[in-house]
């Protein structure tokens, strides 16, 4: 896929470079205006006083953040490093996205704005995630151990498929002592694999182990698998799947709450960004003093 996007991208840029030098000696591309100008220089070095002096022409700070993105702005990392830890198409696009978009915003207030859609998606990515793990993954979970723990017919109930270990190897050494080949034993045991077959799943084991040991960072994606089957094995017990229920149950709640105070909050902010920000006094000819505010 990556070599035909080059094969693609190598003639496109090269006609791109052409045209532009074709284009510009005609001048037909201007100088950058101030406002482009102090997008990649500290605003107060755009060279016209009244950009640098705009309040909205300041770059962008924390306070501004928190203030605009409100309930989403701590969900924001957590969404970006989700995103990191499994690179897909679609998620370099949103990385590139929310990079492209924060670097905008910390270099002019005004385009704080740009922040919006790349926020929304990262504060989703990391709710969904929430949800998933905590909530449908743990009920699954939880169904698969209720319908193992059927009572059995000696009315006793088997302890669920994290202890009936035993159980569930009985099958395995009955199918040993059943029979191969032949209709007696079809369907109850594979056929032992061919020694090419064996000699290339070996190859293909040295050839994993001489990329993890060239790999610098072979050892780091080792101890990462390593760590998350830890995690996921405690995760996935009859107590880690009520805990995580638990745990579900509460992000359920408090993302009811962050619902509700977000709406107010923005009911609050539409009213205070409608009213006049430009008054003046003004005197009638009868000496009454009136406040125009037309700039509702």
């Amino acid at each position: 896929v990556w070599k035909r996007r080059v094969q693609l991208a190598m003639p496109a840029a090269a006609l791109l470079v052409v045209a532009t030098a074709a284009i510009l000696p005609t001048g037909y591309f201007g100088p950058l205006s101030s406002r482009v100008r102090g997008l990649f220089l500290k605003h107060t070095r755009t060279g016209n006083p009244l950009v640098d002096s705009v309040a909205e022409h300041q770059p962008g700070s924390t306070m501004m953040y928190r203030q605009y993105l409100q309930n989403v702005y701590p969900l924001v990392p957590c969404g970006f490093a989700l995103s990191l830890l499994r690179l897909t198409d679609a998620n370099t696009f949103l990385l590139l996205y929310g990079a492209i978009a924060y670097f905008f915003a910390s270099k002019m207030a005004r385009l704080v704005i740009l922040l919006g859609p790349p926020a929304s998606a990262f504060g989703g990515v990391a709710l969904g995630f929430g949800f998933d793990f905590l909530i449908v993954d743990a009920l699954l979970r939880l169904l698969g151990y209720a319908a193992e723990e059927e009572e059995e017919p000696g009315g006793k109930k088997s302890p669920g498929p994290a202890l009936d270990v035993a159980a569930r190897e009985e099958p395995k050494e009955a199918l040993k002592d059943a029979p191969q080949g032949g209709n007696g034993g079809a369907g109850l045991l594979k056929s032992k694999p061919k020694p090419s077959q064996l000699a290339a799943a070996a190859k293909a084991r040295r050839a994993e182990s001489r990329r993890a040991e060239t790999n610098p960072f072979g050892g780091v994606a080792v101890a990462r698998e390593e760590a998350a089957a830890a995690v996921m094995a405690v995760a996935d017990s009859p107590g880690g799947v009520k805990t995580r229920l638990c745990m579900g149950l509460a992000l359920a709640l408090a993302t009811i709450y962050a619902y509700y105070d977000f709406h107010a909050y923005c009911h609050r902010m539409a009213e205070g960004s409608s009213r006049p920000q430009i008054m003046f006094k003004a005197t009638y000819s009868n000496g009454q003093t009136v406040m125009v505010d037309d700039y509702r």
